[in-house]
């Protein structure tokens, strides 16, 4: 993380310097981050002097899939804004920019770098519009006051042209403009390209960070990942020496050209008194088959990522499926924080654009749902809901309905259905013929 004092100027020694310490150290942990995810991993640099010994690199890549599963059980389903404001400027600007496909990108990159960016602009049509960057293309300079406000932002990215010097755009975001450089990679001469001025006020830029060390959700087992592929390649190796075993003949004269007939015919003539046999190494993978199930017990339970191969999800009730769940969902709820932490910096930097197109600023009376995305047991939910019926609250009930994103404009479609029913059939309730009963009568008790 790099911090400046409040009010320091960006100077191109100063940027320099980032730049070049951005380079060599937080860039190649990040990249790091992307390899093992990408199943570039350590296991793929595995070398044998002896060149003849099988050397195999197997990858079982435990990172995508606990990835996949954080992705999946919070972005699963479509995160609602809601408010009892007017809120209709911001759904606009969020349809208008695919919500749903960035916020699945926000937390993809978070998740694999432990941090993720988006940027907040204004396109040629006079649009708001945000984009997800690559991480690593992006760095985030902060103050060093309590409160970590985003002093700048630094953004390179190659300048496309194909020649034998690579060239970089660099980009410094400020609260009231953007600065564009060109350079090449070491950063020694930074040439202006331009000056463009923006109308946030601030830095426009959201920072999630998955967690206060800004680590991916795998990091604490990329250790036990390499000792993974360490143990299933190796025992692979060994697999692969012990089919590769040597024959052994006694009693016999063969040179080259017997044993490539041999070979050839697939046939031994074995004089009398000799004999042949393959000579192996006995093979007992049961130790490394309780290793390697260990290890990936372990995996699991660090990650608070469950292991869904195991069968006994498929059969387990609603209430068993969440004790089983309750790590990985007080993992996810942490995340979750955070999440909804950086939605709302993007919300606010729509409502600074809407303030000046003539919109109110209501950001901080947005609500941000993250859902779950998990299997639902509905005879299970529906004798629940059936148990509390005059216990507690419609509007409780309809809350414990996955599928019941917004209770208020459930409640509001069932009052009108049952106002509907009432002049039509002269009942409001069509399931019971009841007349009573439901929001209406609970309000007015």
């Amino acid at each position: 993380m790099f911090l400046l004092e409040p009010g320091t100027d960006m100077s191109m020694e100063l940027l320099r310097k980032i730049l070049q310490q951005y380079q060599t150290g937080e860039r190649v942990k990040l990249k790091k981050y992307r390899d093992y995810f990408d199943g570039k991993q350590d296991i793929l640099r595995k070398t044998y002097s002896d060149p003849s010994k099988p050397c195999n690199h197997i990858v079982t890549n435990y990172c995508d899939n606990i990835v996949c599963n954080y992705a999946g059980y919070l972005g699963g389903k479509p995160v609602t804004y809601k408010s009892e404001r007017d809120i209709d400027g911001i759904q606009d600007i969020l349809k208008y920019n695919d919500v749903k496909s960035k916020d699945s990108d926000l937390l993809r990159n978070a998740l694999i770098y432990g941090r993720a960016y988006e940027l907040q602009y204004i396109d040629e049509d006079g649009k708001a519009r945000f984009d997800v960057l690559d991480t690593l293309d992006g760095i985030p300079v902060y103050d060093n006051t309590i409160t970590r406000n985003l002093l700048y932002f630094i953004r390179v990215y190659p300048a496309g042209a194909i020649d034998a010097t690579p060239e970089y755009i660099i980009e410094v975001l400020t609260p009231y403009e953007t600065v564009r450089y060109s350079s090449d990679g070491t950063y020694s001469v930074f040439r202006p390209i331009e000056t463009e001025p923006h109308p946030y006020g601030q830095v426009p830029v959201t920072v999630f960070s998955l967690n206060a060390d800004e680590v991916p959700v795998f990091f604490k087992i990329m250790s036990l990942q390499d000792a993974y592929n360490t143990l299933l390649s190796s025992e692979v190796d060994d697999f692969e020496a012990f089919c590769d075993a040597y024959l052994v003949l006694t009693g016999m004269d063969a040179d080259e050209e017997t044993i490539a007939a041999m070979k050839e015919n697939r046939a031994l003539v074995i004089p009398e008194g000799g004999g042949a046999e393959y000579l192996t190494k006995s093979v007992s993978d049961t130790q490394i088959q309780n290793m390697l199930q260990n290890i990936n017990d372990t995996i699991h339970k660090i990650a608070n990522s469950p292991d869904f191969s195991q069968e006994s999800f498929g059969v387990s009730s609603g209430i068993a499926l969440r004790y089983r769940l309750l790590g990985f969902e007080n993992a996810a709820a942490a995340i979750e924080s955070n999440m909804v932490k950086a939605l709302q910096k993007r919300i606010e930097l729509i409502c600074d654009i809407l303030h000046l197109t003539g919109g109110e600023e209501v950001w901080r009376d947005v609500e941000i749902v993250v859902g779950r995305n998990l299997p639902v047991n509905y005879d299970e939910l529906v004798a629940l809901v059936n148990s509390l019926r005059g216990v507690v609250s419609d509007k409780t009930l309809l809350s414990l309905l996955p599928f019941v994103t917004d209770v208020d404009a459930e409640l509001d479609a069932l009052a009108d259905q049952k106002a509907e029913n009432m002049e039509l059939y002269g009942f409001g309730d069509p399931a019971t013929g009841e007349s009573g009963g439901g929001v209406n009568e609970q309000e007015e008790r």
